[in-house]
């Protein structure tokens, strides 16, 4: 049987937590409310311990940002930032870096 990404606190000390996620979206919702982003999509894969949360300036276009979390081990997850034509240009065992330098990236598109 494969494992599963915990996307509790409470079943695991590592994973991806529902808040995380709110976070994520959040930026989203701003940036498209904006007319900045207007598409996004959301894959899981748990055979490979690996999440991804993509977002595109227009449905028909190549992901513009994409924030990425992978099971490394049994207690640690890796949070990955890719962004357009650069690739990844952030990785860290913490989620709030990795979100920042998202939140960063955002707003760079809202100014």
């Amino acid at each position: 049987m494969s494992e599963i990404i915990p996307f509790s606190k409470a079943s695991h000390p590592s994973g991806f937590t529902n808040a995380q996620f709110k976070k994520l979206d959040g930026l989203y919702l701003r940036a498209a409310a904006n007319g900045i982003l207007t598409y996004r999509s959301i894959e899981c894969d748990f055979d490979e311990g690996v999440a991804s949360y993509t977002y595109y300036k227009s449905e028909h276009m190549a992901p513009y940002l994409q924030f990425v979390i992978r099971k490394v081990g049994p207690r640690s997850t890796m949070y990955e930032l890719y962004l357009q034509d650069k690739g990844r240009i952030a990785k860290s065992g913490v989620f709030e870096k990795a979100y920042d330098r998202l939140a960063d990236e955002v707003e760079r598109l809202l100014s």
